[in-house]
C-alpha cells in the first residue's frame, strides 16, 4: 500500500509540477486566456516556452516605442524586459487590481533607472525628468514595490541569447501604450 501511494504522490506532484508550467492564467488579457508556447516573439524571445502574450500584440507594442538616444545596452535590456511584462506567463504574481497593474520590484526600478538617467528622450536625459527609480516606475503607470515580493524583478539571463530587434520609437509611456493598444486601463 504504501508503494502505491508514494507512486500516486510522485504521479500527483509530477502532474502539479507541469500544470503550474503551463496553462497559467493571464489576467492582464482577462480571465480566457492561459499560457502557452509561442513563435517568434521578437523582442520578447524568452517567453517563446510560455507566453501569455502573442505575436501581434508583442510587434505592437514595441511599433509605438521611440528609441532612447544615448541609452546604453543595459539601460535597453532593462527596459526592453519592463515592456514584456505583459506576455510573462506568472504574471498573476505581480499584477495588482481591476486596472491590472504591474508591480515592479523596488530594485528594478531603481536599476533601470541607474542604468538610464542619462538617455534622453526630445532632449530632455531620464536623470533630469524623474528624481528617483519609484518616479520612474509610477510615472510609466507601474506600481514600485518596496518590499520586493510579487513584483517583476529583471533577469539578465533573458538577453544572454535573446535577440533584439531595436525599436523605432520611445519609452515614455509604456504601460500606457499597452494598456491603449489592448485597452484595459482606462488612464485620465
Amino acid at each position: 500500500m504504501a508503494t502505491s501511494s508514494s507512486l500516486a504522490f510522485a504521479v500527483a506532484t509530477v502532474l502539479s509540477l507541469a500544470l503550474s508550467c503551463y496553462g497559467q492564467d493571464c489576467p492582464f488579457f482577462g480571465p480566457s486566456r492561459v499560457a502557452s508556447p509561442k513563435t517568434n516573439l521578437v523582442n520578447c524571445t524568452w517567453y517563446e516556452a510560455n507566453s501569455c502574450c502573442e505575436r501581434a500584440e508583442v510587434t505592437a507594442v514595441f511599433q509605438e516605442m521611440l528609441s532612447l538616444q544615448g541609452a546604453s545596452q543595459a539601460c535597453r535590456n532593462r527596459v526592453n524586459y519592463m515592456m514584456c511584462y505583459f506576455c510573462a506567463p506568472n504574471q498573476r504574481s505581480f499584477m495588482r487590481g481591476i486596472q491590472r497593474q504591474a508591480a515592479m520590484c523596488s530594485s528594478y526600478c531603481d536599476d533601470t533607472f541607474n542604468q538610464c538617467s542619462g538617455a534622453r528622450h526630445n532632449g530632455i536625459s531620464l536623470g533630469s525628468r524623474y528624481s528617483n527609480g519609484q518616479q520612474f516606475c509610477e510615472a510609466n503607470f507601474f506600481i514600485y514595490e518596496a518590499n520586493s515580493v510579487n513584483c517583476l524583478a529583471f533577469d539578465a539571463s533573458a538577453f544572454s541569447a535573446a535577440p533584439i530587434v531595436h525599436a523605432r520609437h520611445s519609452l515614455v509611456l509604456p504601460v500606457a501604450t499597452i494598456s491603449a493598444i489592448f485597452g484595459f486601463l482606462q488612464l485620465l
